[in-house]
This record gives structure tokens, C-alpha cells and sequence, in this order.
């Protein structure tokens, strides 16, 4: 073969080969993108109208997460309290009366039939004896009438079963009774619990109107002073987070993009350290249209770029507002990617 045809030959190889790299690379996925940190504003308002009790803190002080900014009051919120307090305190008092209406009445049941028995058992007692009485006479007596036995025996036996009786509607009237007040107990104890359950709720409101600081931050604004009444949705003081909470980012519109909401990142700042600081966060958005990027995070200020925005949220980190940052993302190679990779670890090239 000529020498020009080898030339030739190895050109389109180069060629080929160079096309090949240049699909592999535009087709690769993205594993890494530049944005800025960020965080809101938070505003502390109520939809209903309060009373500014209490305020703790001043325009520009920082503050902790869990620290006591505010105490407010709902005026229409203390009535119904008291209003329901109120209910509580007459629904005690009727279930008490009533209580003590049927307990009297078991302690009369109860006496009466202590007296009836025992009125009862007196009467058994004497015809017993007097039983015993006659059979010694009779003893003694041969021609001594017998009939008496009978008598006080019928007797004796009639006043037992009058004594069963007795027992038998003790235990009636004491099992209603006891129902009766098991039954007025269950009655006023829903009654109450459905009114305690309603105060629980109210609690739950008054307790939101002591406010605390949501985060680390610093306070830039407080609206009002003590006392002050305060509209329904108008601010009373706004704090800023001491730290970034998220960070919007922006992928080239030419990339192929593989990112997914939920997934996790790596955030690391583009200062000038040798031991660089890395933080986690988690996409929550990614936009279907493209924007235009920042003029902070293009490399040629005056040429236009354009791309997805990507929203993540970031935990506490010591990063500052508006710093540019890297963000990672350790991506699945695609199929191609992969075939080269391990034709390159095969030939040892890798």
C-alpha cells in the first residue's frame, strides 16, 4: 500500500476517533454546577387580630433557635376560656348534686335494710325460743298440744322467706342505684371531656402566641411596641438566618440533565482555602424553562448565558449570603461512558 494511502487512512482513524470523543463528551452527563447562597426573610404575623404583650428582643440582636422573642394575646381567645372554664365549673357542680342525691339514697337503702333485717331476725329469734320452750313443756306435759309446734314452725319459715325478700329488693334497688350513678358519671364526664378537648385547642392557639426564634439568626425589625394592637396579617418584627438556607443554581441549557428532586448534593465555596469546608443539601426544585444566569457566576460578563435553575436547601453551615459555591453531584455513568471506562481499564489506560 502506498504511503499516501496510509496517510490518508490513519487521518480518517484520527477523525473517526476524534467525532467518537467529541459525542461522548457532549453527551456526558453533568456532575457539577456553579450557584449562589441565599436565604429568606422570615416574617412573624398572625391571620387574626393580637395584643403585643411582651417583646424581648431589638432591631439587629442575634438571637438563638428556641429563644423567647414575644408574648401576644388574643382577646376573643380569653373569653372563650373563660367562657368554657365557666361551663366546666356548673357541669362539676350538677354532677356532684347528683352524685350525692343517689349516695344518699344507697345510705338510706342501706339503713333501712339494716333495720328491716334486723327487725327480722329478732322476730325468727323469739319464735325459735319459744319453739324451744314448748318442746320442753311438751316434755314434761304428755297430754301437751302439739299444734303450737307447727304454728311457730310456719312462722319461722314464713319470716325467713319474708327476710330473703327483703335481701333480694335491697339488691334491686341497690344495683339500680348503682347504675344510676355510673350512668350520671359517664354522662357529665363526656359532657366535661368534650369541653376540655375544646380548651386543649384554644391552649394550643394561646400557646402559639408566645413566639421563639425559629433559628439562629439576627432580628432586623420589630413593628411594634407593648401593648400595641396588631392587624391580622401585618408584620410585627422580621428575623434573617445567621447562616444560608438554600442555594439557587444553574445548569448550562446545553448540559443533558439527570438531576432529581430529593437528591443529594455537595456544596463547597469557591474561596481561596487549603481546607475547604463541604456541606450537604437536598434539591427541592428544577425548573422546566431556562433563565438567564447570573452575571456572578458567568466566566465572560458580557456574554449572555442561559440555563435551568436548581433550588436546594441547605442545613446550618457557616457559608456566607450571596457566596458563589460548587455544587456536586455524583451521577450514574451512562452506558457509553461506561463501555469506554472499562475498554480503557482493559488496555491499562485508565
Amino acid at each position: 500500500m502506498k504511503k499516501s494511502n496510509w496517510i490518508l487512512l490513519t487521518a480518517w482513524a484520527f477523525a473517526v476517533g476524534l467525532l467518537t470523543l467529541i459525542t461522548v463528551f457532549n453527551q456526558a452527563k453533568i456532575d457539577k454546577f456553579m450557584g449562589i447562597t441565599a436565604n429568606n426573610e422570615h416574617i412573624v404575623n398572625f391571620s387574626y387580630p393580637v395584643q403585643l404583650k411582651e417583646i424581648y428582643v431589638v432591631p439587629g440582636q442575634e438571637v438563638k433557635k428556641g429563644q423567647l422573642l414575644a408574648k401576644l394575646i388574643r382577646s376573643d381567645l380569653a373569653l372563650k376560656l373563660n367562657t368554657l372554664n365557666k361551663q366546666i365549673i356548673e357541669l362539676e357542680a350538677k354532677k356532684s348534686i347528683k352524685l350525692d342525691d343517689i349516695n344518699r339514697q344507697l345510705n338510706t337503702l342501706f339503713t333501712k335494710y339494716e333495720l328491716d333485717l334486723k327487725k327480722i331476725n329478732m322476730q325468727i329469734e323469739q319464735h325459735k325460743l319459744k319453739l324451744k320452750e314448748n318442746k320442753k313443756l311438751f316434755q314434761t306435759i304428755v297430754n301437751s298440744d302439739n299444734k303450737s309446734f307447727s304454728i311457730l314452725k310456719d312462722n319461722i319459715k314464713t319470716l325467713q322467706q319474708e327476710k330473703q325478700s327483703i335481701k333480694t329488693i335491697y339488691l334491686n334497688e341497690e344495683n339500680f342505684l348503682k347504675l344510676e350513678l355510673e350512668s350520671t358519671n359517664a354522662l357529665y364526664d363526656a359532657q366535661i371531656n368534650e369541653i376540655i378537648k375544646q380548651k386543649d385547642i384554644l391552649n394550643a392557639k394561646e400557646d402559639r402566641l408566645t413566639i421563639y426564634a425559629p433559628m439562629n439568626g439576627k432580628i432586623q425589625s420589630v413593628l411594634y411596641n407593648q401593648d400595641s394592637q396588631i392587624k391580622p396579617f401585618d408584620p410585627l418584627l422580621t428575623i434573617h438566618p445567621m447562616y444560608p438556607e438554600y442555594v439557587t443554581g444553574y445548569i448550562h441549557e446545553n448540559i443533558v440533565n439527570e438531576l432529581k428532586v430529593g437528591q443529594k448534593v455537595s456544596i463547597e465555596s469557591f474561596k481561596n482555602s487549603n481546607n475547604k469546608e463541604i456541606f450537604y443539601g437536598t434539591i427541592e426544585s428544577i425548573s422546566n424553562h431556562i433563565e438567564e444566569i447570573p452575571i456572578k457566576l458567568k466566566k465572560y460578563k458580557m456574554v449572555p448565558l442561559w440555563g435551568y435553575k436548581v433550588s436546594i436547601s441547605l442545613s446550618e453551615n457557616s457559608l456566607q449570603l450571596g457566596e458563589k459555591v460548587m455544587i456536586t453531584s455524583v451521577l450514574k455513568q451512562n452506558i457509553l461512558e461506561k463501555k469506554i471506562n472499562a475498554l480503557l481499564e482493559f488496555l491499562n489506560l485508565n
